[in-house]
């Protein structure tokens, strides 16, 4: 076998620690819409909370392994690589200014029926985005079309 198929391999592996850690927020996410900010929605933002590590850790294996592959294989002359990379960047642009609700609401100290920074969440949104970039990069990294 050869370093690219390992380094494919160990690719695939960091994207499912990804999806199953970031899973775990996106599912929280969908769980505490409309929600005040009572313990049972604190405990289910800790919970996202504790999966986050994981995530970021798949996260780092995927581009890690990114760009090696990108050396390995010789893809750095063709435009199917540079485009998933800007969608890769454009999905943590925003992704994260979607999340900012679930940020705040993690902050606040004290509990709280109204004023949630929860009710600016957009669950759904977040989902949709989620799942039309991971369509594209797999897309692009399965058929390289261009």
């Amino acid at each position: 076998m050869t370093l690219y198929v390992w380094l494919k391999y160990i690719h695939l592996l960091g994207v499912g620690v990804f999806l199953m850690a970031h899973g775990v927020s996106a599912g929280v996410s969908l769980a505490v819409r409309g929600r005040s900010l009572d313990s049972v929605t604190r405990l289910l933002l800790q919970l996202s909370i504790r999966a986050t590590p994981a995530s970021y850790a798949g996260l780092g294996v995927i581009v890690v392994t990114g760009v090696w592959m990108g050396f390995a294989g010789s893809w750095w002359r063709t435009m199917w690589i540079w485009t998933a990379i800007v969608i890769l960047v454009l999905l943590i642009v925003v992704m994260s200014a979607l999340s900012v609700p679930y940020h705040r609401a993690r902050d606040i100290k004290e509990d709280t029926a109204s004023a949630s920074p929860l009710a600016k969440a957009r669950p759904t949104v977040m989902l949709w985005v989620g799942v039309a970039g991971l369509m594209a990069l797999v897309f692009l990294m399965v058929f390289k079309p261009f």
